[in-house]
């Protein structure tokens, strides 16, 4: 049996602005001309890091965003005049620019590259590659326009984007993917908030209750041995893990089985007692200290958090820090 990451409200949640490539490729598909602009370059502080995109349709449609909202209506116009003219080319806008009608309060200068250029089948190729969960990267030539795609199994940490003077490489991890795991109100809270955030959401439990609570929530949840085991496996370096037993009895050898895989995140319910006793359990079967380490509990960034609404929300803050130390976002 396979498990099936559910993914949800691809073009409304919230980490949606993240991923242009989507619209980009159904635009294309439409016969619409796009053009893909890569922030790549950042000079003093800006809202947005490089490798920051935003996808423009010739016809001003628009996806993503590349600062707090004072640039993209400019964006847009610019990515419009790429297409027409059918050339790419590197703006600057902010501190030394020569648009100086466009003012950016934070003061810092930012370089865009505008790639009208960039084709359908390389888009396609980067979406493969997201869609089989293998990193990947676009190098494009800031000399001539010419986008190299490369793909890897794993790219260990994942690189920052980054630029030197002649090119710049986007790289591009898989989508964020949460495996829930337990029973309660909580475990499927948490499904809530990683719903509405866009993350790929698997839930296990082995209590009817949390099952009928989820569908009603229209998330499939699932229960078994074969649904266990496919859902561990199915964690890479994208994901994160969330145990939330009640009955801590049952939770030792599912943790051992999760904690041998790659994710970047493992967090457990529990209050300090239950988790010294957890981390003991761990030792007798063989985890060093580094590995018993990798586990967040108590879990969630709200100290004292008791209800499942504050829970929740200090358990997806943590996942998403976690993500962004491991460049996985934003």
């Amino acid at each position: 049996m396979t498990l099936i990451f559910q993914r949800f409200d691809a073009d409304t949640g919230l980490l949606a602005d993240e991923d242009v490539l989507p619209h980009l490729a159904q635009w294309q598909s439409e016969g619409v001309r796009t053009a893909l602009v890569t922030l790549v370059g950042v000079e003093g502080g800006a809202p947005r890091q490089p490798g920051a995109q935003m996808a423009v349709a010739e016809d001003g449609r628009f996806a993503g965003y590349l600062s707090g909202g004072c640039l993209e209506a400019a964006v847009v116009l610019e990515a419009q005049a790429a297409i027409r003219a059918g050339e790419n080319r590197l703006v600057r806008y902010g501190k030394d620019s020569p648009y100086f009608d466009v003012k950016l309060p934070c003061g810092s200068g930012l370089d865009l590259y505008f790639d009208q250029s960039i084709g359908a089948a390389q888009v396609q190729e980067l979406l493969r590659c997201r869609a089989a969960r293998q990193a990947c990267s676009l190098r494009t030539s800031l000399v001539d326009g010419t986008s190299i795609v490369t793909s890897a199994a794993s790219l260990g940490p994942m690189p920052r984007s980054t630029g030197e003077k002649d090119h710049f490489d986007r790289y591009f991890s898989p989508p964020l993917r949460l495996l829930l795991l337990g029973s309660g109100p909580l475990l499927n809270a948490i499904a809530v908030v990683a719903q509405v955030s866009g993350l790929e959401i698997a839930v296990w439990s082995p209590d009817e209750a949390t099952r009928d609570q989820a569908a009603r929530r229209g998330i499939s949840a699932f229960n078994g041995t074969a649904a266990l085991q496919s859902s561990i496996e199915a964690l890479d370096y994208a994901s994160a893990a969330v145990l939330v037993f009640h009955d801590h009895e049952a939770e030792p050898d599912i943790l051992a089985r999760v904690l041998e895989m790659e994710c970047f995140y493992i967090g457990v319910l529990g209050n300090h007692a239950v988790h010294r006793h957890r981390l003991e359990a761990l030792q007798t079967k063989g985890f060093t200290t580094t590995a018993r380490a990798r586990l967040h509990a108590p879990v969630g960034s709200i100290p004292g958090a008791k209800s499942k609404a504050t829970l929740a929300a200090g358990v997806l803050a943590e996942i998403l820090a976690e993500a962004k130390i491991a460049n996985l976002v934003s």
